[in-house]
């Protein structure tokens, strides 16, 4: 291989090395992870039902935002995976299903965000935007009181519906009811049913 040949490719490599950058979460960011990732939620209701979500495993990964350009910026990922009730069970016959409850990750402008995956009995959370972690921690926590206990970091977030095609559904939840340090905490549906944690528990 010639001089020229071998600057070239040690120029290419070079490039390709540093065009390849990862954002990481951040501390401030990881303080938006209540959860370690083999928890059980037990939430009752205020008509005197319950329903269980077991959390099967917390994962890291790297993903690619711009997936026409593998070699640019790729973006860290944390998720909690859980086994929930399915929201619209077929004839009503209860179920477990499988999917992702709650993820921090950084955006291509390298700024943190958290989305909520919440799906549970007869209940569904619908929103398609994810939340500015920035914007979290410059808004001021409130204070709620369940049937079960106290919180003093609470952050209400509604559920999104645009275009009105999801409001109708029976299983609509309006709003959760986030507390920093314990995560989900309460979610109300529009026909005036809320479930609130009544234990959170770990093996």
């Amino acid at each position: 291989m010639t001089g020229s040949k071998l600057f070239i490719l040690l120029l290419t490599f070079s490039c390709l090395t540093a065009c390849k950058r990862l954002h990481q979460l951040t501390d401030s960011d990881y303080k938006w992870m209540p959860y370690t990732g083999n928890e059980t939620l037990i939430f009752a209701s205020n008509n005197g039902d319950t329903d269980t979500i077991f959390f099967l495993r917390k994962d890291t990964m790297t993903a690619y935002p711009e997936a026409q350009n593998p070699f640019g910026v790729t973006y860290e990922i944390v998720s909690i995976f859980c086994r929930h009730s399915d929201p619209s069970s077929p004839g009503k016959k209860h179920r477990y299903l499988e999917n992702s409850f709650f993820t921090i990750r950084k955006g291509k402008d390298s700024k943190g965000e958290l989305s909520i995956g919440l799906l549970a009995k007869d209940a569904a959370f619908y929103r398609q935007s994810s939340l500015p972690i920035d914007s979290l921690n410059n808004a001021k926590p409130s204070f709620l009181q369940t049937m079960f206990n106290n919180y003093d970091d609470i952050y209400v977030i509604n559920s999104e519906d645009y275009l009105g095609f999801l409001s109708h559904r029976s299983n609509y939840v309006t709003k959760v009811y986030w507390s920093k340090s314990q995560g989900l905490i309460r979610f109300d549906k529009s026909d005036s049913l809320y479930w609130e944690l009544k234990e959170k528990y770990s093996p």
